[in-house]
């Protein structure tokens, strides 16, 4: 398990468990953007994280908490190292 920062309304709200091998599986598919996930799926796509955490409140109910999470590149996770 890894731990991703949620988010709602732009602000920080709580570190969340997340499955590695979910992760994993994603990360190269949407590297360099942010995903926003409601019961491990994918409901919205972007390159900032307000946007896409905007188009998922269109999509999920209101009772759903909805992830935002950044997948980084390969260049941006050697350059954390």
């Amino acid at each position: 398990m890894i731990y991703a920062i949620l988010y709602a309304g732009g602000h920080r709200i709580k570190k969340k468990k997340f499955d590695f091998v979910f992760a994993r599986g994603m990360a190269k598919k949407y590297a360099g953007k942010f995903a926003a996930i409601v019961n491990e799926k994918i409901i919205a796509v972007g390159k900032n994280r307000l946007e896409v955490f905007k188009k998922a409140e269109k999509v999920a109910s209101s009772a759903e908490k909805i992830g935002v999470y950044y997948f980084p590149t390969k260049k941006e996770m050697l350059t954390a190292l």
